[in-house]
């Protein structure tokens, strides 16, 4: 334990990234071989249910606390954000309670209200968790958020390998999420009891809610980018498509793991860094390189795609891996984003940024509707590369008004076209052609990591 306290924050909580998602890919293969397509489809779907409920449940209470807790008013204002999050927690449940079968019932496939009742009562918990880790976050707590966030992925997939050897199905499944949801909730309330106190004033609580509610718009506009396309799907494509999507979609999530520890390092300081001396070059050094490594991520795992797919899967989810390459790119263009959205943040509202992610929804609704009837899953993955695509540009253009960066597009370009080379080609040669796609640009100074940004020091 004292060592680990030696280390840089953003380590730590690198560590407890690659822990969890290591785990939620282990997991995986035990999901696909104990669980039918069509299962693992209906899973996706109650999977997608959870995102919109957990960002409306939310309320934006985390972003809400940064904002508040902070001076003199540090504790008393994070017991009100923790009486309010325990506030509409109750609320919630009373809810969901009464309406678990009608959900169940207007759900696009087969559900039984209890799994819709264990998986709202998961998600509500998940608006108490994410106070108090936020408080450990505020408060330099890093090895205490570490291990309480690796316990609990732990402890869901031991459950996880248990339910699903005993035949428990997607029960089993919600039963693992809501069993670790409930005991970290009951850990880091009592915690933050102890840290900062609870309070409920109903003034206060409409205060907070002020500042909180309008960030649910940008966390939905979100979630149509990035999971709506399931619901139009689900009445569009059998089961065992959706299953394969679903599939397809957690290994083009790897591109996201392999930049995040990028991500961990560059978010926090990035204002930091453009308001500092040479601010803008500096900026654009960092920028070009992590588009450079989304690029080569892409390009990475696009071509294992077919080899992940059978080591994770059964033959019967085959089909997944033709999908992942465009999935790849919708998160080299929605990573890309945010790395080129530094001017929309260095505003002094965020307005912008609702705006921006708002019309971007709205191209991706309208494309939904669009393409998924005639084409299926490829017209789902189609929207959403259109919508992203519209996304990037607007964020990259935008965000050249107040912090003009150098992009270097003829470089990018370069590394893309080698990349997309590299998929097509397959096999041995196109890994040594983005190999050494890579090499070049290392050679040429794109995926330097930013070392020599001196301003920039761990948490």
């Amino acid at each position: 334990m004292r060592r680990l306290s030696r280390l840089p924050a953003p380590v730590i909580y690198a560590g407890a990234l690659v822990w969890t998602k290591g785990l939620a890919m282990l997991a995986v293969p035990m999901l696909t071989s104990h669980l039918s397509p069509d299962e693992f489809g209906r899973l996706e779907l109650l999977a997608s249910a959870a995102e919109i409920g957990g960002v409306i449940v939310g309320a934006g209470l985390v972003d809400t606390l940064y904002r508040f807790a902070i001076g003199d008013q540090a504790k008393a204002q994070a017991a009100r954000v923790m009486g309010l999050a325990l506030a509409i927690a109750l609320a919630c449940f009373a809810l969901l309670a009464l309406t678990a079968p009608t959900i169940a019932a207007a759900m696009p496939l087969q559900t039984a209200p209890h799994e819709v009742l264990m998986l709202g009562a998961a998600v509500v918990l998940e608006g108490v968790i994410g106070v108090p880790l936020g408080w450990l976050r505020m408060n330099g707590r890093a090895q205490a958020y570490t291990l309480l966030i690796s316990a609990r992925a732990t402890l869901q997939v031991g459950l996880l390998a248990l339910l699903l050897v005993m035949d428990a199905g997607v029960t089993g499944v919600l039963t693992a999420g809501l069993v670790a949801g409930l005991l970290l909730a009951g850990v880091l309330t009592a915690g933050q009891m102890r840290q900062s106190g609870l309070q409920f004033s109903p003034r206060g609580s409409a205060a907070l809610l002020t500042y909180g509610l309008p960030l649910v718009g940008g966390g939905l506009a979100a979630f149509i980018l990035g999971t709506a396309d399931r619901w139009w799907l689900a009445g569009s494509v059998t089961a065992a498509a959706l299953g394969h999507y679903g599939l397809a979609l957690k290994i083009g999530q790897i591109v996201n793991l392999l930049a995040q520890p990028f991500e961990l390092w560059w978010y926090p300081r990035r204002l930091m860094v453009l308001s500092g001396p040479n601010g803008r070059a500096r900026s654009s050094e960092v920028v070009m390189a992590g588009m450079s490594l989304l690029i080569v991520a892409a390009g990475a795992v696009s071509l294992a795609a077919p080899l992940i797919v059978a080591l994770l899967a059964p033959p019967a989810y085959a089909p997944a891996a033709a999908l992942v390459p465009p999935l790849a790119l919708v998160m080299v263009l929605h990573l890309g984003s945010s790395m080129a959205n530094v001017g929309i943040y260095a505003r002094d509202t965020g307005w912008l940024a609702l705006a921006i992610n708002s019309g971007a929804a709205l191209v991706a609704v309208t494309c939904y509707s669009l393409l998924i009837p005639r084409f299926g899953v490829e017209g789902a993955i189609a929207a959403t590369i259109i919508a992203q695509v519209a996304r990037f540009i607007a964020m990259a253009l935008l965000s050249q008004r107040t912090a003009p960066l150098d992009w270097k597009l003829g470089r990018l370009a370069m590394l893309a076209a080698a990349a997309v080379a590299a998929v097509v080609i397959g096999g041995g040669a196109g890994s040594l052609l983005l190999a050494g796609a890579a090499a070049g640009a290392l050679a040429s100074g794109l995926i330097q990591m930013p070392r020599r940004l001196s301003v920039v020091q761990a948490a």
